[in-house]
């Protein structure tokens, strides 16, 4: 294997280290996001649970002798606004999870992203200052007829 094979190898795998990564951290920044929108999500739902608890009908007060009349307010279900809110919750730490891993498939690509470029480096070091590029061969085509010792096609005269 050449040199010059060593080095398009070690540059094809830096640029496919550098594509996975850019996407790991695209799928994080979008985690990330989903993650953060679900964690509002559940604060929403943790507010209104707790608005729902206050305004939940009361039994009428008695206070120095004084009654209050009935609580005409419509019922509010506490059992389904705490559902609610603990589905939030379980939303938002699910898509915690999944930030999580994805930023730690985006920190593994910006690894392998290092190390391609160190091995692209240390190929190119290894190249002499001066040393002409060594140019890629292809397979000659071959004469549909032998040539000659004369360099001629064909046959000797």
């Amino acid at each position: 294997v050449s040199t010059y094979d060593e080095l398009i190898a070690a540059g094809l795998r830096l640029a496919e280290a550098i594509a996975t990564a850019r996407a790991a951290s695209t799928a994080f920044e979008e985690a990330d996001a989903a993650a953060r929108l679900a964690r509002c999500d559940a604060i929403d739902l943790e507010a209104a649970d707790r608005e729902a608890n206050l305004d939940a009908p009361k039994e009428s007060r008695n206070c120095m002798g004084f009654h209050s009349g009935p609580n005409h307010s419509p019922p509010i279900d506490p059992d389904a606004s705490g559902r609610d809110t603990a589905m939030g919750e379980i939303r938002s730490e699910h898509a915690r999870a999944e930030a999580l891993r994805t930023e730690v498939h985006s920190v593994l690509a910006a690894r392998e992203v290092e190390a391609a470029e160190a091995s692209l480096l240390e190929i190119a070091a290894t190249l002499a200052p001066g040393d002409p590029p060594v140019e890629r061969t292809l397979p000659a085509e071959q004469p549909t007829q032998s040539a000659t010792a004369d360099g001629t096609v064909g046959k000797a005269a």
